[in-house]
């Protein structure tokens, strides 16, 4: 799992930014951390004020260690942060993977153009190579010995270069290398504020061009209807061939006599109930490890959020929520370390008030408080 997290000079972080995800003692709600670690976090913050960039942020490995990820078209010219004169965006990721400890910096001077790299696991370091003094890379893992270790006027990870050339011995660092990339295979960010087939999203290519043809191939369609009915929505749905659609199968709303294609037919709300739902399949399986949900209630009624909430946190991937909706800021739901707040710098909610918040507290009453 992620545990802290730094950036800066990306998009609009000047200077460093720092998101800290260890967990506090609370003996409630204990679903929403893991052994420390906040495990399930709703995060708030004005309009401008960042959310959106902290998550691309947060998922940017992705990008330069999947082969082929989808990502947004404006991180092609609108990567490095435009009042800063430094050349360069900077991470630290800190992990937990299992009992390790893995630390793992770089800077890129765009999205797919990596200048510096540094992997430690356990303070151990393991890679690294910083293109600003030398091509030399410096790799310290069993069974890549033989590989060429000058990346020339090469932009690859090292982390990814080692995956796809080596072949590593059974060892506990190289095991924990290894699920560091499974992990960060898994990285997703996501919203459905664009009503497209998938919604927006950054993360490794998923394979298919519409959310009906995920569900469909998974044999859920009796359960993304019970989805719907349980969120309010009462249809019955049937799958059918598409004569729009090249003959595939797509999702209908079923009405007797007439069938209503759910793409065209849905309205905004539900069709991103849908887009949801086609994120929570890879949830529910284990294929997304980290999920940084944009805007995850904006098209749905307070009461409906508080159920999608419920449903994410009986996942056991990490996961991170944006929202201006206080209605969810409830101990009900997570508890006073999994809420932050996102303005200029990101804090929990419990460091914003000198109260020990407890269960019995009205965090939504504190927080209003904060922001009068």
């Amino acid at each position: 799992m992620l545990r802290k997290f730094s950036v800066k000079n990306f998009r609009n972080f000047t200077n460093w930014l720092c998101f800290d995800l260890t967990s506090q003692q609370y003996e409630f709600n204990e679903i929403a951390v893991n052994k420390g670690i906040v495990r399930h976090a709703m995060i708030y913050g004005p309009n401008g004020g960042g959310k959106s960039n902290l998550g691309l942020a947060m998922v940017d490995p992705v990008l330069h260690l999947v082969d082929s990820p989808s990502y947004f078209p404006s991180l092609n010219n609108n990567y490095l942060n435009g009042r800063s004169s430094a050349q360069i965006a900077e991470f630290i990721f800190e992990f937990r993977i299992g009992d390790a400890e893995v630390v793992y910096k770089y800077g890129k001077k765009a999205w797919d153009k990596l200048v510096y790299e540094h992997l430690t696991i356990n303070e151990i370091n393991v890679l690294y190579v910083d293109r600003r003094k030398s091509t030399l890379a410096s790799i310290a893992l069993n069974g890549a010995e033989t590989l060429k270790n000058d990346v020339g006027d090469s932009w690859i990870s090292l982390l990814k270069y080692v995956k796809s050339n080596a072949i590593l011995d059974d060892t506990a660092i190289n095991e924990t290398f290894l699920a560091l990339l499974d992990f960060i295979e898994g990285m997703v960010f996501f919203r459905s504020l664009n009503a497209t087939n998938k919604g927006e999203y950054v993360g490794k290519d998923i394979g298919v061009k519409q959310l009906s043809q995920s569900i469909i191939e998974s044999d859920s369609i009796e359960d993304f209807e019970r989805f719907l009915n349980d969120a309010g929505i009462e249809c019955s749905l049937v799958v059918d061939i598409n004569p729009n659609a090249s003959g595939n199968k797509s999702i209908y709303f079923n009405f007797g006599e007439i069938k209503l294609e759910f793409g065209t037919a849905a309205s905004t709300g539900t069709l991103s109930l849908g887009i949801f739902y086609f994120w929570w399949l890879r949830l529910n399986k284990g294929e997304v490890k980290f999920a940084y949900i944009d805007e995850f209630d904006a098209f749905y009624h307070h009461a409906l959020a508080s159920a999608i909430v419920e449903k994410i946190t009986t996942s056991q991937a990490q996961t991170i929520m944006t929202t201006h909706n206080t209605g969810v800021m409830s101990n009900d739901l997570l508890r006073p370390d999994c809420y932050f707040v996102l303005d200029k710098k990101i804090s929990p909610l419990t460091e914003l008030t000198e109260k020990e918040l407890r269960k019995a507290h009205n965090l939504e009453k504190i927080y209003k408080g904060l922001s009068s």
